[in-house]
């Protein structure tokens, strides 16, 4: 709940702001067009309720309204430690300016996704001896506790959002003296998810490898601070739809699982703007 109220509180800053921001085209104007920037940073994630739908030669059955939650390493040492910098939740993002304000960038946003244990659900489908002899039946919109010789399910190596975007940052205003610039970005896009799924389906499963699972679509807006127009840091929301169709229960077997859910990412990044060649005056 505590997640969700910061959740909420970061949306209406970020979307209030722009509206109150005085801006001074001919100060805040600034010069990115031919250059590149990269950033990195940590996120929180949010999800809807999910309906996840599992099929094998064993079983066809389907569990509704499921809640997932993030899983965040708390924070310390390993969030600046080289070895274990990329354990938490992280994103990163390589861009191109090809124009002042408009950009192009590709990244990926890594999140992590789990399913609530000890939740009540319901469960509609068929599920052979064969697969468990305590699950064995037929439901049909059946309540059920969702407990671990069921199911767990996690995306937390992870639930990966790889995506091409379209930006815009506006220009709020700039402080001449420290060569500060206060801009609002807007963005759009999205690609591939790209799951490490580690999953049980009534003890039959595990870690599964890297794979293309699904589709995500998703827009972003919030604040960025630059300096000198070479270092910036930036907080943003992201809100989106992912379609996962093909999730691995065992690699290569024939057992799959599939869902749809609705994310809201909040994240905060540090970046450096460069380019690689000086321009002609």
């Amino acid at each position: 709940m505590k997640l969700k109220k910061n959740c909420f509180v970061f949306l209406f800053v970020f979307l209030v702001t722009p509206l109150f921001a005085q801006v001074k085209q001919s100060e805040a104007k600034t010069n990115r067009k031919g250059m590149i920037f990269f950033y990195f940073g940590y996120n929180r994630s949010i999800y809807s309720k999910t309906n996840l739908h599992f099929t094998g030669p064993a079983y066809d059955f389907s569990l509704y309204d499921l809640k997932g939650s993030d899983r965040p390493v708390p924070f310390g040492i390993s969030y600046i430690n080289p070895v274990t910098f990329t354990v938490p939740q992280y994103n990163y993002r390589l861009g191109y300016f090809f124009t002042s304000n408009l950009c192009i960038s590709a990244g990926m946003d890594h999140m992590k996704y789990v399913v609530n244990q000890n939740q009540m659900t319901t469960i509609s489908g068929v599920i052979s001896k064969e697969a468990s002899d305590v699950y064995a039946g037929s439901y049909l919109n059946q309540p059920i506790q969702l407990k671990y010789d069921l199911l767990q399910f996690e995306h937390t190596n992870g639930f990966n959002f790889v995506s091409l975007d379209v930006e815009y940052l506006q220009p709020l205003f700039k402080v001449n003296k420290y060569n500060i610039s206060c801009l609002w970005n807007y963005g759009i896009g999205g690609i591939w998810v790209v799951t490490k799924t580690d999953v049980r389906v009534m003890g039959d499963g595990f870690d599964n490898d890297f794979h293309i699972a699904g589709y995500a679509l998703a827009g972003k807006t919030g604040p960025r601070i630059e300096f000198k127009n070479h270092f910036f840091l930036s907080g943003e929301i992201k809100g989106g739809y992912a379609s996962i169709p093909s999730v691995l229960i065992k690699n290569a077997a024939p057992e799959v699982g599939d869902h749809n859910l609705r994310f809201l990412e909040y994240y905060i990044v540090a970046g450096v703007n460069f380019k690689i060649k000086k321009q002609k005056p």
